[in-house]
């Protein structure tokens, strides 16, 4: 007899995959690790946040400033510029354009105005390069004449005893004009005289002129003055020049043991008596250098 299986096998087998899917629904995995899920993704804004910021464009480089000021000429450093004492001491100074030409009408301690713009040196900021465009000299009563445009020290170059020295001198206040003193030297505003600490039988006494000053008439009182020293030279331009600038008359005469010289000096206009006294002793050697020096420093007020 052929026996019946039994029917319960479908509902037993339908039982357990329920209870199956029952399960995974409890346990349930995360959307991230559910197989077949796409991985999260950056989006756009959050890709910006994350890259790094992108520099910020060079700002337009502006125009350089042009700085006005004044100062005393000290002489050319090469064809391209120029040595000027400012307020800030010897300062070198490239020339600019329409500049090349302006040493030519210049002397050693010229009041100049100028005008120049800074400029850092490409590799090496902390240089700067300083380019003029304006350089010329301060005319009488006009910008820089006074002798607040001058620096309180200054460094001149003296050959002493066959050597180039460079000697610092302080500005001082005389009537009506500065100059710059030697520590050498003592001045006497009062009197006008310069002379020197160890020998002070060599000074040079300083007399300012009125406007209207007559060269003829002072040459004769000059020649009249050094008589009684010795015979009376007068000496010719390139001889006065060789020992100072803006010399109209330069007399000399020497005597026993002494050197006597009447000199008119003329400053932008403005004239001055310098009477000098040089005995032939030990000091003479250093005398001369650091009184001409001094005494073309001259500035009117």
């Amino acid at each position: 007899m052929r026996s019946v299986r039994p029917q319960r096998s479908l509902p037993a087998a339908a039982a357990v995959a329920v209870l199956m899917l029952a399960l995974t629904a409890c346990g349930g995995q995360s959307p991230a690790e559910a197989p077949g899920e796409p991985s999260a993704t950056v989006t756009p804004s959050q890709t910006e946040n994350a890259a790094p910021a992108s520099p910020s464009p060079a700002p337009t480089e502006e125009a350089a400033q042009v700085i006005q000021g004044t100062g005393t000429y000290i002489g050319q450093i090469d064809n391209h510029s120029v040595e000027i004492e400012t307020e800030e001491g010897p300062t070198a100074f490239e020339l600019g354009a329409g500049t090349e030409d302006a040493p030519a009408a210049l002397e050693m301690n010229d009041i100049v105005i100028i005008e120049y713009v800074e400029k850092a040196v490409e590799g090496d900021p902390a240089v700067v390069q300083r380019i003029l465009s304006r350089l010329e000299k301060a005319e009488a009563g006009g910008e820089a004449s006074s002798a607040e445009a001058l620096p309180p020290t200054k460094t001149f170059k003296l050959t002493l005893e066959g050597m180039e020295e460079e000697k610092t001198a302080d500005l001082a206040e005389g009537d009506g004009y500065s100059l710059y003193v030697f520590d050498i030297f003592t001045f006497d505003r009062t009197a006008g005289r310069l002379a020197m600490k160890v020998d002070p039988g060599y000074y040079a006494d300083i007399t300012r002129l009125p406007s209207d000053f007559n060269l003829d008439a002072l040459e004769a009182e000059g020649r009249e003055a050094l008589s009684d020293t010795g015979e009376v030279t007068r000496l010719s331009q390139e001889e006065r020049e060789r020992r100072m600038s803006g010399v109209r008359l330069y007399l000399t005469a020497m005597g026993s043991g002494v050197t006597s010289q009447y000199i008119v000096k003329e400053i932008d206009g403005q004239g001055y008596i310098i009477r000098m006294n040089i005995p032939q002793r030990e000091a003479s050697e250093g005398f001369g250098p650091h009184v001409y020096a001094s005494l073309d420093s001259i500035v009117s007020r």
